[in-house]
């Protein structure tokens, strides 16, 4: 959802303020949607990916004796999960499992209009 989110906010031409990197490229000067990612210094690129590389390998690890496959709560956070039962879990994990699929149509549903050129059409004037 934050991916949708940021892609409307972006169309709608809200930018952060100030340059992204030393050379003066501005926030404003850079693209929005799929068009914008290659106007991304190369270097900012790759400190997204070393991030991201970072999160996976480091923050991220799947816990040997979790719940279920994919649980990556580490014990930090429970905000009641413990609480449930077995079905109620299960309810749970289906329906954040359907909201991750809607979310990936919608952005890549906004992708698809945004190669169609017709992204504006979603703002109204």
């Amino acid at each position: 959802m934050l991916g949708v989110v940021g892609y409307l906010v972006t169309a709608a031409g809200i930018r952060l303020p100030g340059d992204i990197d030393y050379s003066g490229t501005s926030f404003a000067s850079i693209a929005s949607g799929w068009e914008g990612t290659t106007q991304v210094p190369v270097a900012g690129a790759l400190q997204v990916f070393a991030f991201v590389g970072f999160l996976e390998l480091a923050v991220m690890k799947d816990i040997t004796g979790g719940e279920f496959p994919g649980d990556f709560r580490n014990d930090a956070l429970d905000f009641g999960w413990d609480s449930f039962d077995e079905e109620t879990k299960l309810q749970k994990r289906a329906v954040e499992l359907n909201q991750g699929r809607a979310a990936m149509m919608g952005l890549l549903a906004l992708m698809v209009h945004d190669k169609l050129g017709n992204v504006s059409d979603f703002f109204p004037n």
